[in-house]
């Protein structure tokens, strides 16, 4: 999440400071094109395969608009029964700031038997954290399993405040630390209690305020627990967000929270000295609490696709952007098929498509199917940051808000994304016994 101007700096907001960024112009990129199927294409087109880690931190638009949570809870109550028997496939793909982007080194896999998931850091010490994280500059991520239940998921993704570094704070040592402690919290949660996204939450900002190795910094946050049976409840604070597309159509999307134009809700941590000059010379500290993250709830149906993303995404695509890349990818692979008159259908080698070892044997993939979106979307949001000539969703709310200091083009940030998508196993058991008698 970078910054312009003082816009998201993290302390002593005014409304001159909000309103007024101090160096608009200054841009960074090149020019470039690429339609939305590039990026898949150009990724079948690797000569190595994704590689597959239990843990990237060892060595080695918005558009559209989330439902309030009355309409949410309206949508669980009369939604048909949920799925039995839902299993997640999830992976991760990012790419920090400034610097190219590989997938085949950047996307990672989840499994879900792991113990240790991803976003758990490593090492004794913030230098040995910091060189052991994936290439997502300021933006982090989770994926774990709850306590002893490899079929309860957790997982979220988060932005840190770019702001910070005007201070001489790394974000992402926030950022990531929050991810990693929320991955801790899940992991040890207690079997007899069920845990909820704004619990995870709340448990794990107060973890990374009390970390002595965390001096100060901010993020955004969003974070899901999904149920068994394909129940999701997810919490968005900020504006990093999710996207839940459905057989070709956009269904659910979180609504960014923000105070302002390019001023989102953000948890932070402010040392004292910064509060004591608060106090003196007017202004505070931007500090929203867990308990204002939005909450809905959902069914995870077999063949969705769950895409949750930091504004280095949303800034440059928007849902439909989004919707043809995922839609594209899941026709060519075969995961979704469409017929004449009747839309798509999942198709019955989904669950072959999403298991790695059989995508890249049997059906010649470079990476499982979740892989190959993750590093689709990241490739096209890179590109179109990186393009002065494609005015993404971050350039028209700049030119609606500052018409006379207009901004063209894409905006170069780090970019995160994670893809989620659910399977039905006991659909997926009937479509191997029918291929067996075939």
């Amino acid at each position: 999440m970078s910054s312009v101007g003082a816009v998201r700096g993290p302390a002593f907001l005014t409304r001159s400071l909000v309103f007024t960024p101090s160096h608009i112009h200054h841009r960074a990129g090149k020019t470039s094109r690429q339609d939305p199927a590039l990026a898949y294409r150009i990724f079948l087109d690797l000569h190595r395969n994704i590689r597959r880690s239990l843990d990237p931190y060892k060595t080695h638009a918005r558009a559209m608009h989330s439902s309030p949570r009355t309409a949410a809870s309206a949508t669980r109550a009369t939604s048909p029964s949920a799925i039995p028997h839902i299993s997640l496939h999830i992976a991760a793909s990012s790419s920090g700031k400034g610097r190219k982007y590989r997938p085949e080194l950047s996307t990672f896999d989840y499994q879900s038997n792991s113990a240790n998931g991803l976003g758990l850091q490593r090492g004794s010490t913030l230098e040995e954290k910091r060189s052991n994280r994936p290439d997502s500059g300021q933006d982090a991520y989770f994926v774990t399993q709850v306590g002893q239940d490899s079929n309860t998921t957790a997982f979220a993704i988060a932005d840190g405040v770019g702001g910070w570094t005007d201070r001489g704070i790394d974000p992402a040592d926030f950022s990531h630390g929050l991810c990693s402690h929320m991955a801790e919290t899940a992991l040890s949660w207690p079997e007899d209690e069920r845990l909820t996204p704004q619990q995870l939450l709340e448990v794990g900002y107060k973890k990374t305020i009390s970390d002595p190795s965390i001096q100060a910094g901010g993020t955004t946050a969003c974070v899901a627990v999904t149920q068994p049976d394909g129940q999701m409840r997810i919490a968005n604070l900020g504006d990093s967000g999710f996207l839940l597309l459905r057989l070709g159509t956009v269904h659910q999307y979180s609504n960014p929270q923000t105070h302002a134009f390019n001023t989102p809700y953000q948890l932070s941590l402010t040392p004292p000295e910064m509060i004591a000059q608060a106090l003196i010379f007017g202004g505070m500290p931007l500090n929203d609490k867990p308990d204002r993250a939005d909450l809905a709830d959902y069914t995870l149906r077999h063949g969705d696709v769950l895409i949750l993303a930091t504004d280095g995404v949303w800034d440059n695509l928007n849902s439909q952007d989004i919707l043809s890349i995922v839609s594209n990818t899941m026709r060519t692979t075969g995961a979704w098929l469409r017929s004449p008159g009747q839309g798509y259908t999942v198709s019955p080698v989904l669950f072959e498509l999403v298991d790695r070892s059989l995508a890249t044997q049997k059906h010649k993939l470079p990476g499982s199917l979740q892989s190959i979106l993750a590093a689709a979307i990241v490739g096209e949001a890179k590109t179109a940051s990186m393009n002065s000539k494609r005015d993404g969703p971050f350039a028209k709310e700049m030119q609606k808000h500052h018409p006379f200091d207009p901004w063209h083009g894409g905006k170069v940030d780090d970019i995160a994304v994670l893809v989620v998508i659910p399977v039905d196993e006991s659909k997926s058991q009937k479509s191997g016994k029918i291929r067996a008698k075939l």
